[in-house]
């Protein structure tokens, strides 16, 4: 049967040598790449080549003597020959097979001839326009030849090409090379399996010995001393800048911490404002002439002010521009008779105060009303005048809807108050454990808005909008500062003696009680319980520890005055000993009561 030969160009990528197996026409296909294939330097690729060619039941040899080709070739099971002449190699097998062995078994004459012919197109590809394999007779499957017992350990020496025979001059060696090539050497590629999972095993057995006496061991030492509760209460102050506390006399800066709840809602307006405009016009203040008057500047003067109310057919009207009808001696105004007590003054001309203009107090039609001589001034004088008005006119009419006050209270009413839960819970999430709370939560009163605003028209098809804004403040005091002050009072309390230590401040446990605000100053009393034991340290007990035995190392640490129990944890059955490197010992020291 005859082969297919692909020669794999430096240019050609995996689809192509791919496409190449899939429309080979026989079943052994012979693979020769070029001396740089980069191509078949993936392994990824030689698992696509044996995958295409099991899918179209075909198998491949690839031709080749580079080793790195031919490991990754075993990697897949693909066999493998030096050269077309050359018998290929299966790579879990020791024994050479051939080509020329059919799909029933037997076997065909390898023809010299035809693989000369082969290297013979090899050499004309290089003016040929396309190199085009070319089929020669080939087996379809690559059988193994069976293993005699009295040969199992050597393999014969590979048969020279003619080719090759023929270029090699013949030298004084020539006979030793052939009887050297007709030699039988020991079949060491037998055991190399063996051998190379011997070597791996020893490598793993070692490392496993340097990882287990050197990397992992490890322990955990845990020490429980008898501590006393002792009962911190102080009372302490706060203030709201920073340069002005002091942690370790307990002045706390307070701070601040506020959440903004906003509830927003629609509502419908019912207020009734007329919006039309006001009716004006003006009136006139007389005196007459020959009316009494006393006989002083004050009465002479008649003043009508600003914002005075005027009467005028039942309807009133605000004086927006005050006049007056005054009556002095240098004008001549006033002439005088008699003397003393019995002196008389009298008006000497008519006196007039002009125009003074005046506005309707509401809007509407109304109010447009026609000129009158009987009009009243809500003036307080006993002086002699008359007064008339002009016509009242401009009022006008225009009643539109508008929010009232009493529509703002109801929807106010009808809206979530503020989500005053979540404003806690969102202020508890922004203090955390870094903060202790001062006092309780302060809600503010609510600021409410609305579109339009109060009073504001509402305009067709408008639906008004109210919102609700509720701000909640909560104080706090950073918990590592107060921690600072309960480590210096119950430092101040053990002052003198060496043997007692500080094993917790109790700043978990910490709050103030009672905080008053009052005349600027903040007080408050903190409380907590911390606890205090014999000195015993983690430098203490790595020194009594590190290097030496379990049982050795309890024995030490138990015979310390306070130390009540000692649990030593290695990191695997096999350690007994501690380790001799801190970083890989953790040492923990607890309290019981």
């Amino acid at each position: 049967m005859n082969k297919d030969v692909i020669y794999i160009e430096p240019e050609q990528d995996i689809t192509d040598i791919l496409a190449n197996i899939k429309s080979a026409k026989n079943k052994i296909i012979a693979l020769v790449p070029p001396k740089k294939a980069g191509v078949l330097r993936s392994a990824v690729n030689f698992k696509l080549i044996a995958k295409t060619a099991r899918q179209n039941e075909k198998t491949v040899v690839l031709i080749t003597t580079d080793d790195s080709l031919r490991r990754l070739a075993s990697s897949v099971a693909m066999p493998t020959a030096k050269s077309l002449q050359s018998k290929p190699q299966l790579p879990d097998d020791d024994d050479a097979v051939e080509f020329g062995e059919d799909e029933a078994g037997d076997e065909i004459e390898d023809d010299g001839d035809e693989f000369e012919d082969e290297a013979d197109e090899e050499a004309e590809e290089a003016v040929a326009p396309a190199p085009k394999a070319k089929k020669v007779p080939v087996a379809t499957a690559v059988k193994v030849a069976k293993k005699k017992p009295a040969e199992d350990d050597v393999i014969e020496g590979e048969p020279e090409s003619a080719e090759e025979s023929e270029e090699k001059p013949k030298t004084k060696n020539s006979k030793n090379v052939a009887k050297m090539k007709g030699a039988k050497i020991p079949n060491f590629a037998k055991y190399r399996k063996f051998i190379i999972a011997g070597s791996i095993g020893l490598v793993l057995l070692i490392g496993f010995i340097v990882w287990a006496t050197v990397f992992a061991p490890a322990a955990t030492i845990s020490v429980k001393v008898h501590a006393k509760k002792e009962t911190f209460e102080e009372k302490v102050s706060f203030v709201k800048e920073d340069a002005k506390s002091d942690n370790a006399k307990g002045i706390f800066l307070i701070e601040e911490k506020t959440v903004t709840k906003k509830s927003e809602g629609e509502f419908k307006a019912t207020g009734k404002v007329d919006k039309g405009a006001k009716a004006s016009g003006t009136i006139t203040v007389n005196r007459a002439k020959g009316d009494t008057v006393d006989c002083n500047e004050t009465d002479s003067i008649l003043s009508i002010p600003k914002d005075t109310v005027v009467t005028i057919s039942g309807k009133e009207f605000i004086v927006t521009e005050g006049g007056s009808a005054n009556a002095l001696d240098k004008n001549g105004d006033i002439t005088s008779t008699g003397r003393g007590d019995k002196q008389v003054c009298t008006l000497a001309k008519d006196i007039s105060s002009g125009a003074i203009k005046v506005v309707a107090k509401e809007v509407g039609d109304g109010y447009n009303v026609a000129a009158s001589k009987e009009i009243k001034i809500n003036i307080n004088t006993k002086k002699k005048y008359t007064s008339s008005s002009s016509a009242m006119t401009g009022g006008s009419s225009k009643v539109v809807t508008v929010v009232s006050k009493e529509d703002v209270e109801t929807a106010s009413s009808n809206l979530n108050d503020g989500g005053e839960a979540e404003a806690q819970q969102e202020l508890n999430d922004q203090i955390s454990g870094d903060y202790i709370l001062v006092g309780s939560m302060k809600r503010s009163d609510p600021k409410i808005t609305t579109s339009p605003n109060l009073n504001e028209e509402v305009g067709d098809n408008v639906t008004p909008k109210i919102v609700k804004e509720v701000v909640y403040t909560q104080l706090a005091v950073s918990r590592e500062s107060v921690k600072r002050y309960i480590e210096e009072v119950a430092k101040s309390r053990i002052t003198g003696d060496d043997t007692q230590i500080i094993y917790s401040t109790g700043i978990e446990k910490a709050f103030f009680d009672k905080f008053q605000d009052s005349n600027n100053e903040m007080t408050a009393k903190l409380k907590t319980e911390y606890k205090t034991g014999p000195r015993v340290t983690e430098e203490m007990v790595a020194e009594k520890s590190l290097g030496k035995k379990t049982g050795e190392v309890q024995k030490q640490l138990k015979s310390i005055n306070g130390i009540t129990d000692v649990k030593i944890k290695t990191s695997f059955f096999w350690v007994s000993t501690i380790p001799n490197d801190t970083n890989k010992v953790e040492i923990t020291i607890e309290t019981e009561e």
